[in-house]
């Protein structure tokens, strides 16, 4: 009668003789029913099958620090909004409006022409009111005739005159229009009346000095 020990081991080699039965059925089967759909598997490289090629579009990578494949995502893109802005028109300049017509004064009639007195007294009033004056007891000849010697000048001044006393002669008509030359001759004779009465002597230049000192200077 064998012993328990090997008891035990027949049993354990009994199921391992099974096993391995049991494993070379399943490669049989295997290999009866799956040649043909393990055979790119075996090692043969075989050609592709030739059909329509599919193309995929290249994936969109957002641009960072890693290659992350991003998905392509459909862009919609908004059609720009175009804003109108209406022209405004160019403002018109109104004409000035025109001014009202202009009335021409008439003519003023022109003065009548001062006779030699008028004018021999104004140019004596003029010099009165710039500080020059007539001595006192000079008598004033204007308009008169200026006489040297017998010889016609625009004015005299007689100091003393043989008995006819002292005087001052304008000859306005020699003189001319010119009341600026009026206003010299009268000056000039009045400070030659000036320098008589208080030095007893007068000289021309001292007569022209002190007629333009009184704003009537020799034209």
């Amino acid at each position: 009668m064998p012993s328990p020990r090997t008891g035990h081991r027949l049993a354990a080699t009994a199921v391992a003789t099974l096993v391995v039965l049991a494993l070379a059925v399943g490669g049989l089967v295997w290999h009866a029913g799956g040649a043909d759909a393990t055979a790119p598997f075996a090692g043969a490289v075989e050609a592709p099958i030739a059909g329509p090629s599919t193309t995929t579009a290249p994936a969109t990578t957002s641009r960072s620090t890693t290659s992350t494949t991003v998905k392509a995502r459909p862009v919609t893109t908004a059609a720009p909004v175009r804003t109108t802005v209406a022209r405004r028109a160019p403002a018109t300049t109104a004409p000035p409006p025109e001014p009202p017509p202009t009335t021409v004064p008439a003519p003023i009639a022109p003065s009548p022409v001062a006779t030699p007195e008028e004018r021999c007294a104004a140019a004596l009033k003029w010099l009165g009111q710039h500080g020059l004056a007539l001595p006192a007891g000079w008598g004033f000849r204007c308009p008169g005739q200026a006489l040297e010697n017998g010889e016609p000048r625009w004015g005299v001044a007689c100091w003393d005159c043989e008995g006819t006393g002292s005087w001052i002669a304008v000859d306005v008509g020699r003189i001319g229009p010119s009341d600026a030359t009026l206003r010299y001759v009268v000056a000039h004779e009045i400070c030659h009346a000036i320098d008589y009465t208080g030095l007893g002597i007068s000289t021309e230049l001292t007569a022209d000095l002190c007629a333009a000192l009184h704003g009537a200077p020799r034209p």
